[in-house]
This record gives structure tokens, C-alpha cells and sequence, in this order.
């Protein structure tokens, strides 16, 4: 897996992350199609949500750089 277009590099190992991955196919199995599509719903919206937030400051920082514009605290 990818984790090159990260801010901070990732908090699980990548053995911790097989691991996650093998439960939560494991508890697939015993879940409906309804329930795995809630949880692939909630892992889409929490990229979603991180692609915007990383997209709102890569924008302010370019809007600073092209205006000039100086820190909100100076010191």
C-alpha cells in the first residue's frame, strides 16, 4: 500500500496493518453485505474527509506564496 501522498507517515506498522486487515476480513464473514458496505462507506468518508483537508491547505499556502502574504502570528 501506498502511503506516499500522506502529510505524516503512517501510525500503524505495516505488520499491524496485515494484521487489521486479515480481522476485519475475518469479521466479513459473519457480517451482512449491508454491514461491510457501512464499513466501507465510513473508511471512503474518513479519505474523503483527509483529501479535502489536505487540499484546503495546500491551497491557503499557495494563495499566501502567490500573494505575499505573511504569517497570520508573526513574531
Amino acid at each position: 500500500m501506498d502511503h506516499g501522498s500522506t502529510l505524516t507517515p503512517p501510525k500503524l506498522s505495516q505488520a499491524a496493518l496485515d494484521a487489521l486487515c486479515e480481522q476485519i476480513l475475518e469479521a466479513a464473514d459473519h457480517m451482512g453485505d449491508d454491514q461491510i458496505l457501512c464499513v466501507a462507506d465510513a473508511l471512503h468518508d474518513t479519505l474523503r474527509l483527509r483529501r479535502q483537508m489536505r487540499g484546503r491547505v495546500h491551497q491557503r499556502v499557495e494563495e499566501r506564496l502567490c500573494t505575499g502574504g505573511s504569517p497570520a502570528f508573526p513574531f
